[in-house]
């Protein structure tokens, strides 16, 4: 039976028997795959490189008896800067956590995996806060997987909220709510809001212009995680 040939992104490595690896790939052609990297934990072995987490690369696979199995792999990126931040190393861990939490097996999404790949690509080689860059991608990831929270307008009354300069935001309604109508819900101020619609919007090929100002990065990064939680039911911050 001929191998079939992946382009992956490696979300998580997990030790198996006495040498190998289980890689759980983000392949463009196939979604989520678990693959086995055999002997990728002895001294020299030709696995070893494609068997980090992050690593973007070109492999062939062949299954046997419902298993996949790695039988060559090309490393086409490794962002290995990113092992070397401790900063770099969160956020790109919570993006493929997240990414492998959404992604389906066997069903391929290439919205998903392009969204990984260039937010890992950022926080590798730009020079964005990387806190910046995963907020971005949540965002993202909220509208990618139709979970966006509305943001411009009160859920209750219909209120436009854009020249407000705070409003209430719900995780239980899904997004904005005036003043008179939400004053149990937490408070928010409107430029993190219009930062975080901008952002659910942006193009993936702009994502190096993010920069974030400290106060609204702040408010967002308990916002978006707290509602992404909410939604997606797992833990963002581990």
């Amino acid at each position: 039976m001929p191998n079939d040939l992946y382009n992956g992104i490696v979300l998580r490595v997990t030790d198996y028997r006495e040498s190998d690896r289980i890689l759980n790939i983000l392949s463009r052609e196939r979604g989520l795959i678990a693959v086995t990297a055999r002997g990728s934990r002895k001294p020299n072995s030709r696995y070893a490189a494609i068997s980090q987490q992050f690593t973007y690369g070109e492999m062939e696979v062949n299954e046997r008896v419902g298993k996949l199995q790695l039988s060559s792999a090309t490393v086409i990126e490794s962002f290995y800067s990113i092992r070397e931040s401790y900063e770099q190393l969160v956020s790109a861990t919570r993006i493929t956590n997240a990414a492998e939490h959404v992604a389906e097996h066997d069903i391929p999404n290439d919205e998903l995996f392009v969204l990984v790949y260039n937010a890992l690509s950022v926080i590798a080689y730009g020079q964005n806060d990387p806190k910046d860059i995963e907020l971005t991608f949540f965002a993202k990831l909220l509208k990618l997987e139709g979970l966006a929270p509305t943001l411009t307008y009160c859920l209750k009354c219909g209120k436009d909220l854009r020249s407000q300069k705070e409003v209430r935001f719900s995780n239980s309604l899904g997004g904005s709510v005036c003043e008179r109508c939400g004053s149990a819900f937490r408070s928010v101020s409107a430029l993190s809001l219009e930062a975080f619609r901008r952002m659910m919007l942006l193009d993936i090929a702009d994502l190096r212009r993010v920069r974030l100002p400290e106060n609204v990065r702040s408010e967002l990064e308990s916002l978006i995680y707290n509602y992404a939680e909410y939604v997606f039911e797992f833990t963002v911050k581990k």
